[in-house]
């Protein structure tokens, strides 16, 4: 039978002087990323791997300094570098829809853009002043003299055939001040419309014969003056073409002179749109000479810098708290010109990917998950090296047909998560590993080592400084290390959830401050405890208050067969606690075997329906060697309505079922927890604290008899970190935690009754133990199942 464990067994305690100070203000105060050396080397590499698809993916419980480890080692790096990149977007003359992205090593960026405005005022004054000159003008002049005089050499030959048929070339009124060439025919010296030709045949003074012979001649000569006027009129497009060449002709020096300047960057892109700004003006010239009144020919002769990276030497760490399609990506803005909506390449908005080109980016994943097609977009991104920028307007409701060109990015994608988010999207996502090479994994507790101890408090003193919080004694901060322990759930280890543990300083620190304390003492941390316990505890206490009542049926004195008291850790969010559940057991002869009534009812979890068939595997090969396994065996965890999960209570579940079958009643006053294997051996399980607890408070409740006490698996012993009533009520003798290695130890404690261990030729249990008791039920319902089979 199992001794009790000593009080010294049941928390550690921080050793006095471990932190090396008295006080943190006092203290060598340390920043230095503590227990996590694996997940250090995995960022180091992955920061320092330039190579494509070496993102990296932190993963860890919220809390371990995931993010601020990443900041501090890029700190640590050498960022500096020469291959930043600016980014900017012009217009397209090509293809006015699809702006042109141009990317220039940083400080070319803004050079490039005060060369360009130079560029358009040199070409707003020396474009006018070309024109202005001299030569220009006499040039110009020829030209259309020129085509003048050849118009009218053509109209003057038609003019003399014209009169020669007794017709005259004159300008008739074709509209409201629009004149046009006509050829009339000459009645009496002067032109006469054939209005006034049909009055004279009226009156008899023109005959019949000369009226149609004037219409035949006009016909055929306005035939012919329209083929004078079109010869004129080619000989003025000739003229105007001319003229525009010799524009052209003149221009071209200028202008390519001008906008050559650009070219000095010696960027094929810069190139090719400096050459087509030359063309734009050049094949647009009627544009740029005389535009519109309030026009500015040259609005599309600027650029639009995206990313200007001119005052940065070192690569850029951007992170990103807010990511969605317009932070992440960039956007494109619009305005409303004349009730339309309108975009062009000035109001192309750069996002976080721009910004950290040629540097890295860190994001938390679930963030990025929580926008509808966010992660697959981010994963074309990476894959492709690539940033589309689109408008974002997910209902269409004003729609802008501008799609500027993709823009080529080289940055690293820090990525924040969980374990089971890395788990998830790497079996979901199929390029996930190939893009997020490198896993830091950040461990939630170190091994409890002298080292890890003086580093624990040199971080709570940094903390306390950094905050400027009421300075700690250097047993304040033994008492943290201790609660970190017990958030770790082993006694050789040592939470490194700094931001929790931070939480239980600061609230310390206002708790002295309540008493007007100069400095925090481990009471003021201990008081910090209880009170958020107290806090977030009302769900337990409604549950205590029920067990009192008697509402929830616990019995924590006598004894009964089959019946156990198991433990249970409720947990939710932020809080957790353990409370007894009684579970029973009945059995009788029968096929069906170990029924579990939580499964029956759809109750039970995986894991808890494994326990119980390990118990049906446990019953059979102890005691069901030499005959068949005849029983119908319920089990249930009574006034369970939520579900069950886990093997914890198999142990638990197996007391009650030897009790059962053996009919020796178990002790009321004793709980237990604790997995069991198909051998019998128990097992560890979680939560021990919380569950031995639960107990403690329930009897505590009732009033301490000395007798009550806990079953735990002694493999679970150096898990033990126990609040200090608990501690404090073993010592005084009024309860009990009992390591247990195996279902024997543990039903010899409930009952009283040695459990037997086979003996002699036969190997059979002693009669009266309890394996012999139940050795001899387990026969005799075999025995009345064989007799019922030969009866029928």
């Amino acid at each position: 039978m199992p001794e009790p464990l000593a009080p010294g067994d049941l928390r550690w305690r921080c050793p006095e002087g471990a932190m090396g100070f008295d006080r943190t203000d006092r203290a060598s105060t340390s920043n230095r990323i503590v227990g996590q050396e694996r997940a250090v080397k995995a960022v180091r590499l992955g920061l320092e791997i330039q190579s494509l698809g070496y993102n990296m993916f932190v993963t860890g419980v919220s809390g371990t300094g995931r993010e601020s480890t990443v900041k501090r080692i890029l700190d640590s790096l050498d960022l500096t570098t020469d291959d930043l990149k600016d980014i900017l977007f012009v217009h397209n003359f090509e293809d006015p829809q699809r702006p042109m992205v141009i990317t220039l090593p940083a400080d070319d960026g803004e050079e490039f853009v005060g060369s360009l405005a130079q560029c358009v005022e040199l070409l707003k004054s020396n474009i006018p002043a070309v024109m202005s000159g001299d030569r220009m003008g006499s040039e110009r002049k020829k030209i259309r003299a020129d085509a003048t005089a050849k118009q009218q050499e053509h109209l003057d030959a038609f003019s003399r055939e014209a009169s020669e048929k007794g017709f005259a070339l004159v300008k008739v009124q074709t509209g409201p001040g629009q004149f046009g060439p006509e050829v009339l025919p000459v009645v009496n010296g002067e032109p006469a419309g054939f209005d006034k030709l049909d009055e004279m045949q009226k009156a008899g003074s023109l005959t019949a014969e000369a009226r149609e012979k004037y219409t035949s001649d006009h016909e055929a000569l306005f035939g012919r003056l329209i083929d004078v006027v079109r010869r004129n009129q080619r000989i003025e497009m000739e003229a105007a073409g001319e003229d525009q060449e010799l524009v052209r002709r003149t221009l071209r020096p200028t202008v390519e002179g001008i906008l050559d300047r650009l070219k000095e960057t010696g960027d094929a892109r810069v190139e090719a749109y400096a050459d087509s700004l030359s063309a734009a003006i050049l094949d647009n010239l009627e544009q740029f000479l005389n535009p519109g009144e309030g026009e500015d020919p040259y609005y599309l002769f600027s650029a639009n810098l995206l990313v200007d990276n001119s005052s940065k030497r070192g690569r850029p760490v951007v992170i990103e708290q807010f990511p969605d399609q317009v932070s992440l990506f960039g956007s494109i803005d619009r305005l409303t010109v004349d009730n339309k909506p309108y975009s062009d390449f000035t109001l192309i908005r750069a996002g976080s990917l721009l910004r950290a080109n040629g540097g890295y980016i860190i994001m938390d994943a679930m963030d990025i998950l929580r926008q509808p097609g966010l992660w697959p977009a981010l994963m074309q991104t990476l894959r492709n090296q690539t940033v589309v920028i689109r408008q974002h307007d997910p209902l269409n409701l004003f729609p802008i047909d501008l799609q500027p060109e993709p823009v080529e990015i080289d940055v690293k994608v820090i990525l924040l998560g969980s374990d089971y988010l890395y788990t998830m999207l790497g079996m979901s996502e199929p390029e996930f590993g190939l893009l997020f090479r490198i896993r830091a994994d950040f461990d939630d507790e170190m091994d409890l080592t002298p080292e890890n101890l003086r580093d624990f408090g040199g971080v709570i003193a940094f903390i306390a400084g950094n905050e400027k919080l009421t300075p700690l004694s250097g047993s304040a901060v033994a008492a943290l290390a201790e609660q970190a322990v017990r958030m770790a759930d082993r006694r050789d280890r040592i939470s490194t959830q700094f931001s929790r543990i931070a939480d239980y300083a600061r609230q310390a620190a206002y708790w002295a401050r309540c008493e007007s304390s100069p400095v925090v003492e481990a009471p003021h941390v201990r008081k910090a405890i209880l009170e958020k316990r107290e806090r977030l505890s009302m769900g337990q206490e409604y549950a205590l208050d029920s067990i009192e009542r008697g509402e929830m049926m616990i019995d924590t004195s006598g004894s009964r067969a089959g019946q156990v008291n198991g433990l249970v850790v409720l947990s939710g969010v932020d809080y957790s606690y353990g409370l007894p559940m009684r579970v029973t057991a009945r059995v009788s002869a029968g096929r069906e075997g170990v029924i579990n009534i939580e499964r029956e009812a759809d109750l039970s979890g995986s894991l808890h329906t494994k326990g119980i068939l390990i118990i049906t595997g446990f019953l059979r090969g102890r005691y069901a060697l030499d005959f068949p396994l005849s029983l119908s065996a319920s089990i249930c965890i009574e006034q369970s309505y939520g579900g069950v999960e886990g093997d914890s209570a198999s142990s638990a579940e197996l007391y009650a079922l030897l009790s059962a079958l053996s009919g020796l009643p178990v002790r009321q006053d004793l709980a237990v927890t604790g997995s069991v294997n198909q051998y019998g051996e128990i097992q560890p399980i979680g939560g021990v604290n919380y569950k031995i607890e639960g107990f403690f408070n329930v009897c505590r409740r009732r009033g301490l008899t000395g007798t009550q006490g806990v079953l735990v698996p002694a493999s679970n012993v150096g898990s033990l970190q126990l609040d200090d009533d608990v501690v404090a009520a073993v010592e005084a003798g009024s309860f009990s935690i009992y390591p247990v290695r195996t279902i024997d130890e543990g039903i010899e404690l409930l009952t009283g009754v040695p459990s037997g261990s086979p003996a002699g030729p036969g190997g059979c249990f002693p009669e009266g133990s309890v394996n012999g008791l139940a050795e001899a039920s387990l026969r005799r319902m075999a025995e009345i199942l064989r007799s019922f089979g030969r009866g029928s």
